[in-house]
Parts: C-alpha cells; structure tokens; sequence
C-alpha cells in the first residue's frame, strides 16, 4: 500500500507540473500569434490611411483633368482624353435628359453605358457629346500623382478595375502590377463607375514581409522554448522516477535488512541461551554451539562491513592506491581468504600466458572477486562449476567468475548493480544478502577506471567480467 501511495503521489505531481508548465505556454503561443496578426493589420491599416489620403487628392485632380479635357474636346481642341462624337440614338437619352438640367450650368454630365464612357455638356448650340479613352486616362494617372511628388517616392499609383473592364486596359493593370502590392485603394464615381484609384508598393507585400519575418522569429523562440520544456520535463521525469525508485529501493533494504539480521541474531540469542541454560553437556555441543556462534558472528560482520564500505565509498573516503600486481599472486591471496572461510567447494583458476600485471588495489579488488565468488556459490546448484580466469580482452585486462548456476533474468540484468536492489523476491528468498555487494564492486571496479560487465542468461548460468586498463609501459 504504501508503494502504491507513493506512486499515486509521484503522478499527481507530474500532472501538476505537466498543467503548470503547459497552460501557461499554450496561453503564450496563442498571445503571440495575435500580437503577430495585430502586428500586421496595423501597419496595413498605416500605409492605407497614409496613401488613401493622396489617393483622394489624386481622384480630386483626375476629376478636373476630366472637365478640362471634356470642354475642350466639345469646343472643338484637341486632347488626348477624350473626343467629340455625335449624340448616338436611345442610349444616352436619360443622359441628355439629365444634362438638360438648367442647374447644371456648363458643368459636364458623364454617364456611363455599356462600359464606355461619356461626357455631356449643355452650349447655346444645344447639348454636345464626347467619349473619354479609358486607356488615356488610365496612362494619366502616373502623370498626374508625378506633379505632386516633390521627392521621389516608392508607391506608383494607377487605374485599377473593380470589376470586369476593358481588355486593354486590364492588360495595362497587369503589366503594370507585375510586381507590386496594392496598399490603398478609392473607388471613383462617375463617370468611372467600376474602377477605382491604387496605389502600389513594389516588390512584396511589406506587411506580409515583417509579419512573417515576426512569426518566424517568434515560432523559432516557440520551437526553443518547447524544445526547453521538453528537456525539463524529461529531466524532472527521469529525476522524479529515480527519486520514487531509490525510496521503493530503500523501503526494500530496509525490509532486506531486517529479514537478513534476524535470522543470525535469533541463531545468536538462542546458542547463547543454550549455553547460559546448560542445555550442552557434552563438550562436543559446546563446541558445536561456539562453532555456529563462531558462523553467525561473521555473517553480521559482513554485512556491516558492506554498509560500512558502501558508505565509505559513497562518501570517497576510500581511496584506491593502484600498485601493479601479477594475477597468479592475486588469485593466491584470494585462495587464501577463501579457505579461511572454509567454504565447501573449490573454483578453478585459469590465467593467460604473459598476461601483465594488474593496475589494482589488490584489498579492494580482492573485496570485488570474492564478493563475485560468493555469489557464484550461493546461486548455483549442487553441482558447482565455478571458474576464475584472467585474460586479455581487446586493449583491457578482464578478470572473470563464470557459473553454472541458476543465471539472471532479462528484466534484472540492468538494474542488478544497483544499490539495494535484489533479484530475488523477499518472501521467496533463500539466500542471505543485503543487495551492496555488487553495487560495492561496481564502485570499486570504477574507481580503478574500468567497468564491470555481465553475461548471462536465465537457467544457463552468469559470467561477470571486470575490465581494467592495460599498465602504461
């Protein structure tokens, strides 16, 4: 239960982090692209109000040029705008009707029919017609916006169709707007009803340039920014599940612990009532009581020592002075140590010719190959098939314990040189150990700057190799 607390716990954290994290970063990403868009309708709504201005001034010009050229033409002078027609038949006769208006005075009356363009104008003679060229017109406007630019100025202005107008004049428009982007347009009364007054930047859109100009720039600070979070999160995530990791692991120790100190103590407290009791009579009982007093004993000195090394280690307080040491002499003192413990059964020792000597502390690696050995013994069967080899391996040196016994599991194999941890179930467990051992080797194999492997599969026995580096010459 309390595991599973635990873990309930690690995750409702994580969802507070991940919304913490997330909601406010999607709130940005959805400010920035409004500031972007924002950004961008106002420098449009800028350039137009800046150019519908001369726009207006420009219309007010073209109308003038417009009554000029339609008063000339009716009196008879010449201009390239427009040219004096007779008054044709039905069409026009609203017009005329409406250019009869005695209010008018000599102002032209324009009308448009048929996508053509007409100017009336009432004289004593009677009512006078004239046709306006849309070409010409359409070449007059660069003219006239030119007499009002004192500098010369980036934006061109020119007659544009607001909807279907004339083939010439829509290829006027499209050559002329080839390149260009319209910033300001002003729709224009009679008698160009349907077309309307531009004004053009060259080139892009300038607008459309600094608005993708800022969201690409700002969506590369996005993909940083993500890119960041994401870091962060797998970061935290890794943090966090090793933090929940080494408490289940430290849980489990403790657990560990208890089960593997009780059972030497109860041997303790029993042969030591035995003895206070009398209960051994013979000398042969209290001998053999001494003697497993003698075994359990050293069963809770191991494992003190190995939490006692292990925080030596953790803490650096225990250097290695490396000295070079021929295998055959540190395979003897290993022997040595292991017929002291008296255990009942041999390993076989094989070293390779001209193998040279080992960079080692010959204490602490002696601490490693025998904790390798021990385990080798307590994980196989009946028949024991124990070897310790020395060899090269490439440009290392290896030293290997290989077994036969029962072998490690997949899903073991990568965290068994982690503190505490144990391969073996608690409630299932036939074999004493705190879970330090191998932890403890790979910390002392990696203070001699080499590293420790493990080959093995399950049911077909373990190789566990310790590879050092070669002496320097």
């Amino acid at each position: 239960m309390a595991q599973t607390s635990e873990l309930i716990e690690f995750r409702r954290a994580f969802v507070w982090l991940l919304c913490g994290m997330l909601l406010p970063s999607v709130a940005l990403v959805a400010f920035g692209f409004v500031a972007v868009a924002n950004e961008r309708a106002a420098v449009e709504r800028r350039l137009s109000d800046e150019y519908v201005a001369r726009l207006q001034l420009l219309s007010h010009d073209l109308g003038q040029r417009l009554d000029k050229a339609s008063q000339a033409a009716i009196a008879s002078q010449p201009d390239p705008l427009v040219e004096a027609i007779r008054i044709p038949g039905p069409e026009l006769a609203d017009a005329v009707r409406k250019a009869r208006d005695p209010t008018r005075g000599t102002e032209p009356f324009y009308a448009t029919i048929d996508q053509r363009a007409y100017a009336l104008i009432q004289t004593p003679a009677g009512i006078r017609a004239a046709q306006l060229d849309l070409d010409a017109v359409a070449a007059e406007v660069p003219r006239l916006a030119a007499v009002h630019n004192a500098v010369r100025e980036r934006a061109t202005f020119r007659l544009a169709p607001r909807t279907a107008g004339l083939a010439t004049l829509k290829r006027i428009v499209a050559e002329a707007g080839a390149e260009t982007t319209v910033v300001a347009r002003l729709p224009l009364g009679p008698p160009l009803d349907g077309f309307s007054l531009a004004a053009e930047l060259p080139g892009d859109d300038p607008a459309a340039a600094l608005a993708f100009r800022n969201r690409t720039l700002y969506i590369a600070l996005l993909v940083l920014l993500y890119v960041g979070i994401g870091l962060g999160f797998g970061l935290t995530l890794r943090e966090m599940r090793r933090a929940y990791r080494l408490s289940r692991l430290k849980t489990d120790f403790v657990a560990n612990i208890s089960h593997e100190l009780r059972t030497p103590l109860t041997s303790v407290r029993l042969f030591a009532e035995t003895l206070r009791e009398g209960r051994a009579e013979s000398p042969e009982e209290v001998r053999e009581c001494v003697e497993l007093l003698s075994h359990e004993s050293e069963r809770l000195s191991r494992m003190v020592e190995n939490l006692l090394d292990w925080s030596r280690l953790e803490s650096g307080r225990s250097p290695m002075r490396l000295v070079p040491m021929p295998a055959r002499a540190l395979f003897d003192s290993i022997a040595q140590t292991w017929r002291a413990q008296q255990l009942p059964v041999t390993y076989q020792t094989e070293i390779e010719p001209g193998l040279p000597p080992l960079p080692i502390d010959a204490e602490a690696m002696s601490q490693v190959v025998l904790n390798l050995l021990h385990n080798a013994f307590k994980y196989t069967g009946e028949d024991k098939k124990i070897v310790l080899r020395a060899r090269r391996a490439g440009r290392m040196l290896a030293i290997e314990v290989q077994d036969n016994g029962i072998g490690i599991r997949a899903q073991d194999k990568k965290r068994i040189f982690e503190r505490f941890y144990r391969a073996d179930d608690l409630l299932s467990r036939g074999t004493e150990g705190t879970g330090l051992g191998l932890a403890i080797a790979k910390k002392i194999v990696e203070a001699h700057a080499g590293r420790i492997e493990l080959d093995t599969k399950a049911g077909e026995g373990s190789t566990f190799r310790i590879l050092l580096p070669q002496p320097k010459a």
